[in-house]
């Protein structure tokens, strides 16, 4: 099960200092002064009052928030990695992308709770994400614990479920198309009138599940256990090879590469361009882990460098003029001033990155006859700093800018499509 946590050596808050805490937090997050990220891991805030807090990208890790009220609370992209949430009333509350892995949240409230692509999966088995930033070495909670939660009438689509416990838990009329749900415990629960369309329950314990009115086919159900004899079966079998995981925010750690590899690469990269292609190589970073790498001034024009892991790297001043970074991991990366006219960052993570005055507009081509366009579609940008920023011609389709500071920043005919702006 999930980690009870002790109360021994936690600091404990009281309600007007969690107040502090929340207002310095929201100044953060709208990029006003004397603002503070809530940064609360293994803190004691048992019973207090949460309700309409904005906690977007709050450090809860380890948190002790037993019977805390939660109701409508904002918890998008906030790391509650093992907490202890057990009877807390989070009704109505926002948890979109949250990281919940190995948290407990036995007997919670989350009716009419928003859920989309949560992680609650066994905190024991997959690799820290989030912010990386609070990794406590040793602390690793089991499977994620919901047995006899109320989740009734939340938005759980997409969410990651994969092998916790949920026992008896109350989904009914919830939506959980395309939920993951594999190897998860699912006994006596109540999916009454729930949507499981899409949902995978390989391996998913549904013996004494009510399905009375869920939208469920039968194809969807042919792996998954629902009697006595296939529960055995499925003890007997080989354990399941691990699943890969799309979200490249937890992905296992990735080859690293030397400082001096790295000069020598780009050296071969800045002959690949000045010799339109006939002498050196071009720069391909595809894959590869260069966290903390100082790359300020450095000429990225044109690299690839898909699904790079970038964190907290210096790119101040750098130019990447229509780099392919998509699904680059970018998270507090310092982007200051860095030119990424016609760069591709789709799907990337900037979260809590800084890019004031950076230039992202669009990009003239054949002498000026053509334009390419800055590309963030899903972007995850949640925090982030934009001020002064240029996004002309940026598309922005369904980027999450949550937080961000867009003081000065210019969005002239940038493609907004379905993006979430939150607060300016």
């Amino acid at each position: 099960m999930a980690n009870d946590g002790s109360h021994k050596s936690r600091i404990r808050l009281s309600q007007e200092q969690l107040d502090r805490v929340c207002e310095r937090h929201v100044r953060f997050t709208e990029g006003r002064p004397n603002g503070a990220r809530a940064n609360l891991p293994f803190f004691d805030l048992t019973g207090l009052d949460l309700s309409g807090r904005n906690l977007t990208g709050a450090h809860l890790s380890g948190a002790i928030l037993r019977d805390a009220r939660m109701q409508g609370t904002i918890l998008d992209h906030a790391d509650l990695y093992g907490a202890d949430l057990r009877g807390a009333d989070l009704s109505e509350a926002r948890l979109y992308r949250t990281d919940m892995r190995g948290a407990n949240v036995r007997g919670a409230i989350l009716d009419g709770a928003v859920m989309v692509e949560v992680d609650l999966r066994d905190g024991s088995v997959a690799n820290r994400s989030a912010s990386g930033e609070l990794k406590v070495v040793g602390f690793e909670p089991g499977p994620a614990d919901m047995a006899s939660a109320k989740l009734t009438n939340a938005d759980m689509a997409r969410a990651k479920l994969s092998g916790s416990f949920a026992r008896a838990a109350d989904f009914t009329n919830s939506r959980l198309s395309g939920a993951r749900l594999q190897r998860t415990d699912l006994r006596d629960c109540n999916f009454s009138g729930a949507d499981l369309q899409g949902a995978d329950l390989n391996g998913a314990d549904l013996r004494g599940a009510i399905l009375d009115g869920a939208k469920v086919s039968e194809l969807d159900l042919v792996t998954s256990i629902r009697t006595d004899e296939e529960a055995v079966a499925a003890a007997q079998a080989p354990a399941p090879i691990p699943e890969p995981d799309e979200d490249p925010a937890a992905e296992p750690a990735r080859p690293a590469i030397a400082a001096a590899d790295i000069e020598v690469l780009l050296h071969q990269h800045l002959l690949w361009l000045g010799t339109s292609g006939q002498k050196g190589r071009q720069l391909d970073l595809t894959g590869l882990n260069l966290d903390g790498a100082d790359l300020s001034g450095k000429v990225l024009t044109l690299a690839k460098g898909s699904g790079v892991r970038l964190r907290h790297a210096r790119l101040n001043g750098a130019q990447l003029q229509a780099a392919q970074f998509d699904g680059a991991d970018l998270r507090s990366a310092d982007l200051r001033g860095a030119d990424l006219r016609g760069a591709k960052l789709d799907r990337a993570i900037l979260i809590d990155g800084c890019l004031d005055g950076a230039n992202l507009g669009m990009l003239l081509i054949s002498a000026g006859a053509k334009v390419m366009r800055a590309s963030l579609v899903r972007a995850r940008m949640a925090g982030a700093s934009l001020s002064a920023t240029n996004m002309k011609g940026c598309d922005l389709t369904l980027a999450d800018l949550t937080g961000c500071d867009r003081s000065g920043a210019i969005f002239d005919e940038a493609i907004l499509d379905g993006a979430r702006l939150g607060n300016a």
